[in-house]
Parts: C-alpha cells; structure tokens; sequence
C-alpha cells in the first residue's frame, strides 16, 4: 500500500511539470504573410497590369513586396512595390509583344520570404499597321491633295506607306510613296496629272514587317479643265472664235505672261486697259502654275515665277471667283485691286509671303487650303500660321464690329484697308502695326494698346468716319500722313509725359482740320510741354485732360 502511494505521487508530480511547461509555450513571432495573385490585366503588345493582396500575420509588417516576373519560370525579372501599400500592382513596360511571361508576388518581413503562386500572361502580338480614313485637304480640276493618320504601327517600324489609286473601270493601279518617317503619324499627299472628267478611288496604305493594311476606299470626280503644257499657248488651246464664250474656266499647266493677259480680254480687259467683251466669272487655276516669259500681261508689267504679280488680276470687275494655283508662293500688293464683284478667293497652298489687295469690296472671306505652312484663316480673317500677325480684315465681311484675337501681335501692312467695321477691338499683346493698317477704313473711335511704339506712315490714311484717337503710353513716334484726309477727326488724346512723341514733318499733313478745329488731349502739368513743342504746338486747342 506504500509503494501504490508513492507510484501515485510520481506520476501527479510528472502531470504538474508537463502542463506547467505547457503554460510557457508562446505564440511564434515574425510569421510570414498570405500572398494572394490576380490575372493580369490591361495587356498590351508591350505592357501588362499585375494585381496582388499581401495579408499579414498578426501584427507584423513587411519590408519587401515586388513582382517576379520573366519569360521563364525563374522569373529572373523584379518591379518593386510600395511596402506600405498591401495592395500590390505595377504596370509593366517594355515587354516582348507575342510572348508568354511568368509571374509571382513576393514578399518578405526580414526574417523570411514567400512567393505566391505562379501564373503566366501572353502579350498581344504585332500586327500590320492601322489607318484612318482619307480626308480631303484640296482639290484641282485634275489634281487632288489628301491625307491620313496612322493611328498605330503595330509595334513594327514602317517600311512603307503612300497611296494607291485608280481610275474607276481600269484595273491599272498607280502608287504615290511616301517615306516613313519615326514619330510622324499625319501623311499627306497631291495626286496629280488625272484624267478629265473621270471618277477615281484612292486608298491610303502602310507596310511593316507583319503585312500591309490599306484605308477604306475613298472616291472623287475630276472636273473639266483646259490643258497646256507649254506657257504662251492659252490662246491656241481655247481658239480666238471661243475667247468670249466662257463665264466658267478650268486650266492645268504652266501661264507666262502672255497666257494671263489672254486671260485678262477674257475677264473684260485688254493689255491697256480697254474693256472688252469678256466675261469671265469663275477661274480656277489650281491646277496651273505661273512662270515667267511672254509679252507684258498689262502693257507695263511681266510674270514672275510662282508669283501673283502686282495688278495681275485687277480691275477685272466681272471675275466673282479665283482659286489660285497651288504652287504660287508669293502674292503683291494690288494684286487683285478694284476686282469689285470678286467674291470668292481662294489662296495656294504653298503660299509664303502675301500682301492684300484694296477695291475688293464684295470679298466677305479669304480661303486657304489646311494644308497651308504659313497661313491660315479664322472666320474668312488672314492670319499666319501661328495667328500673331493678322493679315488681312476682307472688305466686304459683314458687321460693324471686330475684336482682334487675343495673342496677335502685328497688324499688317494695309490689314484694314477699307474695311467696313466702325469699331475694332485691339488687345494688349498687339505692339505693331503695319504702314495705312486702317487705311479707309469706316472706324469712328480708336483706343491703341499701350505697347504701339510706332504710328506708321498712313495709318489712319482717308478715314473719314473717324472721331477720336488715343495713342498708347508707349507711343513715341509719329510717321507721316498719320492722318491725312480724316476730316471728321476732332480728338486726339496723348499719354506720354516725360517728352512729346516724335513727329516727322509730314505727320500732320493732309489733317489741318484737325489742327485747327480738333483738340489735342494731354496729361495733367504737360500743357507747356506740347504748347511748345514744334509739330504738337500746331494745335489751336490744347488741353489737359488725357486720363487713361
């Protein structure tokens, strides 16, 4: 009975020490967390998402979350992620397109590291290339300008693009090439030399290493055109016995001197000026070009290569609509000058420099093709191309008033020419303007922008309608015949004060009304400054008022 006690306090004994060492055991630390992966998203031929949870332990926290990822199984790539952040995601760039890649979560609390499961993505493969449709830029009698974008090369270099086209009917198909070139995507061509009167289909086209796409069809008419191919010989193409039979005419090929005063008898006027019985309305010349040579096209004056010479369309007062040759690049002063019932004009598109035409008092709005360089227009207004020189205000566009664009810079020369606004707007970035810019013009009131240094010659030339004028602050000098032949004009209203503008000798001339009869508005205590002064003390009234 002693030895069964003793055997039984053992084994209490033996119980106690077991679940005492139980009541010390402890939770582990620094457990490893619960990566989850998601299928990649956004997949393109060179880009993939990859999504992923990170799920803690506990407390603890992780030091190292990334993405593996590779064209193998041992994912030899890594894109780190923000540890902070336990929803992972990268976008990866710069993948092989048509691959399949391998990839995996990562991440580590600095005692151990763990990966996710491995899935694996394909990214698209390079394809032929993708175009836009055609859109017409212009159109000639036998010559028309188109472009296309390409909207994505398919991950391939381009190794070729341009145009097809083809006659409607004839199974001969002729190529425009164009070359590639990287980072261009806007190609534009001119299909030139067509046939008369025919329909044809165009399809733009793009090759690279995978195939060739082309566009969806896109069809035009050609017009009825005259054709010359050697200038001087306008006249023998149409025949004397047709010369005053035409109200509408089309013509390809290249017009010297000769071929255009042909076409001014044509137009109502001989080479001295004389009317004669024509009556010629439209004119379409884009397709034509101008060349020097050949006898005098008005008794005085000869054509220029690519050039609208100086009066070569003017006072053909029967002509409504010109469309000039496209590769015309400069256009004179007066070169459509009294063309009075002109009332379409159409510039070339290869166009460099211009300088506008007085009389054309029927022009509502000038056109220019968009694939113009250097010009462009804004409601029928002739701006350049960046629109900080307005060019040319038509006479005969409608309304009384115009605000000039914020961001111009510069009138032109003649810009305003009798133009039939009362009253214009000009912002304060305009700081120049060009010699008689408001030359006839019907304005009533002008405020100047404080940062015209210069009133060039004429610039308020024959304004008759014209009643008051403030110069800038910064105006300093007065060219001549400011404003000769303003005689509504009764003030003028001057800022600066340190010293009088420079006025040249003729400044005043043609304005003795003016003079005599207006007022000359000036700052306050600059009184004796302008009574003093040469060319400003001509002012019978002077007075201090001019508060800007």
């Amino acid at each position: 009975m002693e030895r069964l006690n003793i055997k039984h306090i053992a084994y209490i004994c033996y119980l106690v020490i077991v679940m005492m060492g139980c009541a010390d055991e402890r939770k582990p630390l620094n457990l490893p967390p619960t990566l989850y992966l998601q299928p990649a998203e956004e997949i393109t031929r060179n880009s993939a998402l990859l999504q992923g949870e990170v799920l803690l332990q506990g407390e603890d926290t992780v030091k190292i979350i990334r993405f593996r990822y590779g064209l193998t199984d041992h994912v030899e790539e890594t894109a780190s992620c923000d540890p902070n952040e336990l929803h992972a995601a990268t976008l990866l760039t710069g993948l092989q397109p048509g691959r399949t890649y391998y990839y995996c979560l990562e991440a580590g609390n600095g005692y151990s590291t763990v990966r996710s499961e491995t899935m694996t993505f394909c990214t698209q493969p390079n394809v032929a290339p993708t175009l836009s449709g055609i859109r017409l830029l212009n159109q000639g009698p036998l010559s028309i300008t188109l472009a296309y974008d390409i909207t994505d090369n398919g991950g391939e270099r381009l190794s070729a693009t341009g145009f097809y086209y083809r006659q409607e009917g004839d199974e001969e198909e002729h190529c425009v090439s164009l070359s590639p070139e990287e980072g261009t995507t806007t190609y534009q061509a001119r299909l030139a030399h067509l046939q008369i009167d025919a329909d044809y289909e165009v399809q733009a086209y793009a090759i690279n290493n995978i195939g060739e796409t082309r566009s969806e069809p896109y069809h035009f008419h050609t017009d009825k055109a005259i054709i010359v191919t050697t200038g001087g010989m306008l006249g023998e193409a149409i025949g004397d016995e047709n010369r005053y039979n035409f109200n509408s005419l089309s013509i390809a090929g290249p017009l010297n001197g000769t071929d255009i005063g042909y076409l001014r008898d044509m137009m109502g006027k001989d080479r001295e000026g004389n009317d004669t019985p024509g009556r010629l309305e439209v004119l379409d010349l884009r397709d034509a070009s101008i060349v020097a040579g050949g006898q005098s096209y008005d008794g005085s004056r000869y054509t220029t290569d690519r050039t609208i010479s100086k009066g070569m369309f003017a006072q053909c007062q029967y002509l409504q609509q010109l469309l000039l040759p496209d590769g015309v690049q400069t256009i004179e002063e007066g070169a459509f000058e009294n063309c009075t019932a002109l009332s379409r004009l159409r510039l070339p598109s290869d166009l460099i420099h211009f300088q506008p035409s007085a009389g054309c008092g029927n022009l509502r709005e000038v056109e220019i093709p968009a694939s113009c360089m250097r010009f462009c227009t804004v409601d029928g207004v002739l701006y350049d191309k960046s629109q900080t020189a307005l060019l040319w205000y038509p006479e005969g566009k409608n309304g009384n008033e115009f605000t000039v664009p914020d961001g111009v810079r510069t009138i032109g020369d003649y810009a305003f020419r009798y133009a039939g606004i009362r009253q214009i707007g000009l912002p304060t970035s305009v700081n120049s303007l060009g010699q008689r810019a408001f030359c006839g013009s019907k304005l009533e009131h002008v405020v100047l922008p404080d940062g015209i240094s210069i009133l060039p010659y004429g610039c308020f030339q024959q304004c008759r309608q014209l009643k008051s004028v403030a110069l800038g602050h910064e105006t300093n000098y007065l060219s001549s015949y400011c404003f000769d032949r303003c005689p509504a004009l009764r003030d003028l209203y001057v800022y600066a004060t340190d010293f009088a503008p420079y006025c040249q000798e003729a400044a005043f001339t043609g304005a003795e009304s003016l003079l005599s009869e207006g007022t000359l508005h000036v700052p306050t205590d600059c009184l004796t400054l302008y009574r003093n002064h040469k060319e400003w003390g001509q002012f019978t009234t002077i007075i201090e008022d001019a508060e800007k």
